[in-house]
């Protein structure tokens, strides 16, 4: 045998004979020994008493690995839970051969079934923050130094954050990586959880995880994936010692095509915690496509009774300016909202509050009061020259009506702990007026589907044969009573050929609706071939919001559910002949009665009978004496 063959037998069987040794020397040695120093480092470093319930056991692989199960960290003193974080499985993955000469080199950390604790206390104390001593002494007065991770795996575990007020905010990781070359170097992050029931996904770098910790400067580049909607937020700016503030001078939130810039500021240590911001941007796209799955599911309740997180707004004092050049929905385009938001001992108030809608100026203001329980809430919001021809655009190709100015004065009231208890306690009014325009009948899916259009075509017949109604105005007045509007005739609408007066409930505490619409022929419409023949009696509306039913009366049964023709019914029957009955309660001008209040408040249903102008006067008129 050559000498070159003997060699490299040699060198073979030493490659082989080294990694042997190494690991029967790892396994001779005994790491539970090291327990009391590494306990005694994390306190010197943190104040705090750790604790190791488990045996520290030495996997053996490429990457030995020392590993311990059961381990806890001690709370701040003044913490309402003695533990701030336990550890179900911890692991440290090492280097091979500086842990023959007791230099552990972790190459990542591995924690499994985590449960942690952080948390504010009135006084802008957070149990994050550790009284520690040098980091080179406590090492020397430990024994040991404590290892720099430049990998970080945390799995199955929860993150709870209790503020010195307000709400609890929870976190479930499923899984978070986190490496970085260095405590200064960037940091990259993937995330993987649920937060309040909704699936989380967060991927990217902060600048370095020394400022996180320590406080300096702070950049990142993140995408967060919440709720179906991903967004990518980058910015930059300064934080200081154990997050107490974070000043952002340049933040950018960006989704799709819309983007959201600023700059923002979070002092935790103000009392309350305060925040400030001025926020803007060009375009909040709010249209979504309507799935299958809504569609089969549409009678489902329209207002959820989910508890809204209100005791958070008790915990914070907010000023935030936001501004954006457009609002675009499926149904509406807004444009030029500025809205000013503040938020003091739980009353958030946004005023002003200004946009134009359809080219016309709404201003008003929002009031939430969330220091009592129920939250309260007021609402005021005016506007006039609103052009629906421009507002009701939305996403449709083709606007639902060509001009159209309208007038809105809306000022509502309620209490507000769910979406139902708003809606079920409403109180206030709601007027819409509109002006001569054009009504698009091919685009009349305002409120969903098709009902609207089978709606109009049946109170219109020429709705079928023209591509447009010429409109001379429209009234929607509404008084609400805990979420209830008994109507009228306070709905109207006037058109060339025909006047359409309503009638009956919206209950929007129980989502139902019963209402009934009656067309009436105008006298100018005789060259236009449409008479009362060609008409419907009356129409209704009856059933859950969410899909309602439309019923068409051709006999005319439903006119006695309308309080608009109750009076006349108890009359006798001869007065039920339809002529007559067109006649008796015709109104020439529908629009101004629904304006005056309809009904009940309009001067001919608070004439006495005998008094001119009232009912009894208007059949004599029909009869001649």
């Amino acid at each position: 045998m050559n000498t070159k063959k003997i060699i490299l037998r040699i060198l073979i069987i030493l490659l082989l004979l080294i990694p042997l040794t190494l690991i029967g020397i790892l396994m001779s040695l005994d790491f539970n020994q090291y327990k009391p120093q590494v306990m005694a480092q994390v306190e010197a470093l943190t104040g705090r008493k750790m604790t190791i319930d488990g045996e520290l056991e030495l996997s053996i692989s490429l990457r030995p690995s020392i590993e311990v199960n059961g381990a806890s960290l001690a709370n701040a003193p003044w913490s309402s839970t003695e533990q701030m974080a336990s550890i179900g499985q911890l692991s440290m993955q090492v280097e091979l051969l500086p842990l023959l000469t007791g230099d552990v080199r972790v190459t990542r950390l591995i924690v499994r079934q985590a449960d942690i604790l952080l948390e504010s206390s009135a006084e802008g104390e957070a149990n994050w923050q550790f009284t520690k001593s040098d980091p080179g002494e406590a090492a020397q007065s430990a024994g040991v130094a404590l290892p720099e991770v430049k990998d970080l795996l945390i799995e199955d575990a929860r993150i709870r954050f209790l503020p010195a007020a307000g709400d609890a905010v929870e976190v479930s990781i499923d899984r978070l990586q986190a490496s970085a070359d260095s405590l200064g170097a960037p940091l990259a992050l993937a995330f993987e959880g649920v937060y309040n029931g909704e699936p989380v996904v967060v991927e990217g770098e902060l600048e370095s995880l020394a400022a996180i910790v320590s406080g300096g400067d702070l950049r990142f580049d993140l995408q967060l994936a919440l709720a179906g909607r991903k967004v990518q937020w980058q910015g930059e700016g300064k934080v200081a010692d154990a997050l107490s503030r974070i000043t952002l001078e340049r933040l950018q939130l960006s989704h799709g095509e819309d983007v959201l810039t600023g700059t923002l500021m979070f002092d935790r240590l103000a009392q309350p915690p305060l925040l400030e911001a001025t926020l803007t941007t060009e375009r909040i796209d709010l249209r979504s496509e309507k799935t299958e799955a809504d569609k089969q599911d549409a009678s489902r309740k329209l207002f959820s009774t989910a508890s809204l997180p209100l005791d958070g707004l008790q915990g914070l004092a907010a000023d935030v300016r936001f501004s954006s050049k457009q609002v675009l929905a499926n149904r509406y385009t807004l444009n030029d909202l500025d809205a000013t938001l503040r938020l003091e001992d739980g009353v958030l108030t946004v005023q002003p509050l200004t946009l134009l809608a359809g080219g016309g100026p709404l201003t008003g203001s929002a009031v939430l009061n969330g220091s009592r329980s129920p939250a309260a809430l007021e609402l005021r919001l005016k506007g006039k020259d609103v052009l629906l021809e421009t507002l009701l655009r939305g996403s449709a190709k083709e606007a639902p009506m060509q001009r159209g100015s309208a007038s809105i004065d809306i000022d509502l009231k309620a209490r507000w702990d769910s979406v139902a208890a708003l809606m079920g306690g409403l109180n206030g009014r709601l007027l819409i007026s509109v002006d001569e325009g054009r009504i698009n009948n091919r685009y009349l899916d305002l409120v969903g589907g098709d009902l609207l259009n089978q709606l109009f075509a049946a109170l219109n017949p020429a709705a079928g044969s023209e591509p447009y109604t010429s409109m001379e105005c429209a009234v929607v007045n509404l008084r609400f009573n805990n979420g209830v509007a008994e109507y009228d005739k306070r709905i109207a609408m006037l058109t060339r050929q025909m006047s359409i007066v309503s009638a009956g409930t919206i209950d929007l505490k129980n989502e139902q609706l019963d209402v009934g619409f009656k067309p009436m022929p105008r006298g100018d419409t005789k060259d236009l071939g449409i008479t009362a023949g060609d008409l419907v009696n009356a129409a209704r509306l009856k059933g859950p919001l969410s899909k309602p039913e439309l019923g068409l009366d051709a006999k005319g049964t439903a006119k006695a559910g309308l309080t608009l023709y109750g009076a006349i019914a108890t009359g006798g029957a001869s007065l039920l002949l339809e002529g007559l009955w067109n006649k008796a309660t015709a109104d020439e001008n529908p629009c101004r009665t629904a304006l005056n209040g309809g009904g009940a408040d309009s001067k001919s249903s608070k004439k006495g009978a005998g008094e001119s102008g009232g009912l009894l006067d208007k059949l004599k008129g029909v009869f001649g004496n």
